[in-house]
């Protein structure tokens, strides 16, 4: 098992989706806590209440590399934009065969990628998304470091 996965396995089985595991990824790298933010990052789940819309690991990813970017009481990275954007184009370029960057559509994509299902067999599963998840936070942490931020804070 990917190692990041394996320390993400205690939040995995209490229920945590995919932006508040890398939120945590995040928290974790600085040593911090902070129960209500993850709390919040809730609502970036499942597309966003299963609305068809982005997927977690997008619109978290954005929330992992602005935490992680910024120091508390300072204002943010002067090249935080450029960050998110360089992650965005990484996310749409890499979800690009599976029709789109909605949290279905990476599902589906992933399931079919994998050979876990096809045609009309496909249903979304998202614990799919796990290795995923892992390479996401690669290109967050790849990304700080291109711009030489110290995610120590």
């Amino acid at each position: 098992m990917n190692p990041v996965l394996f320390s993400l396995l205690p939040a995995i089985r209490q229920g945590y989706c995919c932006s508040q595991l890398l939120l945590l990824l995040a928290l974790q790298a600085r040593d911090e806590t902070n129960p209500a933010l993850l709390r919040g990052m809730r609502g970036l789940c499942h597309g966003i209440g299963q609305s068809g819309g982005p997927c977690g690991l997008l619109a978290g990813g954005a929330v992992a590399l602005a935490y992680l970017a910024g120091k508390d009481d300072e204002d943010p990275h002067p090249l935080l934009e450029a960050m998110e954007n360089d992650y965005a184009l990484w996310f749409y370029e890499r979800t690009q065969a599976y029709g789109g960057f909605g949290c279905e559509q990476v599902a589906l994509g992933l399931g079919a990628a994998t050979g876990a299902a096809t045609g009309a067999e496909r249903e979304l599963d998202q614990s799919l998304c796990g290795n995923f998840l892992a390479e996401c936070w690669e290109k967050i942490l790849q990304i700080l470091e291109s711009y030489s931020v110290d995610i120590a804070g």
